[in-house]
Order: structure tokens, then C-alpha cells, then sequence
């Protein structure tokens, strides 16, 4: 049976993942003007991710395996952790600004 608030979870994951993908595109295109890799592709893939474990959530208990929260907690674990990765990438700057702005006298 499919978990209706582990439902949410991944809806707000998804959302906030290709929210982040759009954000970084512009960050990217402004900060690095083309000379970077399009890492906010990976983003897209990370959502695709959670989806698919989300699908998996949705297959009956009879025709599933017995380690399928394992794999899809896994899944959902991975995507979290690459898309973070890839986040720092685009926004580790906003670090840096707000430690100049609290030791600056702020």
C-alpha cells in the first residue's frame, strides 16, 4: 500500500528539484557565462529518480519484492544526495556573501 504522505514527500522533492534545475540554469548562464558543463542537467535526472521510486511504491505487495522500501529508500537517498551536490555547485557563492555580510559588522 502506497504511504499517502512518503506521496507528498515526493511530490515536494520533485518540485523543489526542478525548481532548482530552472534556478541554476540562470546562475549558471550569469556566473560562469558558458564555460561551465551543464550541471543542472543532472537535476532533471534526480527528479526522474524519485519518480521512478515512486513508481515502484505503487506495485502491489503480491508482485513486489520483499526489499523494494529498501531500494526505493535507497533511490530516494541518492537522488537527494546528488541533487545537493549538485545545488552546492551552483550556490556554494551564497556561503561566502552571507559570512562576509555576518563578519562585516551585520
Amino acid at each position: 500500500m502506497y504511504d499517502q504522505p512518503l506521496f507528498f514527500f515526493d511530490v515536494m522533492a520533485v518540485t523543489m528539484m526542478l525548481v532548482l534545475a530552472y534556478l541554476s540554469k540562470c546562475v549558471g548562464e550569469a556566473r560562469y557565462a558558458g564555460r561551465d558543463k551543464p550541471y543542472y542537467l543532472i537535476l532533471f535526472v534526480t527528479a526522474g529518480a524519485v519518480v521512478a521510486a515512486s513508481g515502484l511504491e505503487t506495485i502491489p505487495r503480491s508482485l513486489s519484492l520483499d526489499f523494494m522500501p529498501i531500494l526505493t529508500g535507497s533511490i530516494r537517498f541518492a537522488a537527494a544526495a546528488v541533487a545537493f551536490a549538485v545545488a552546492l555547485r551552483y550556490w556554494k557563492w551564497l556561503f561566502a556573501e552571507f559570512s562576509k555580510k555576518r563578519g562585516g559588522g551585520g
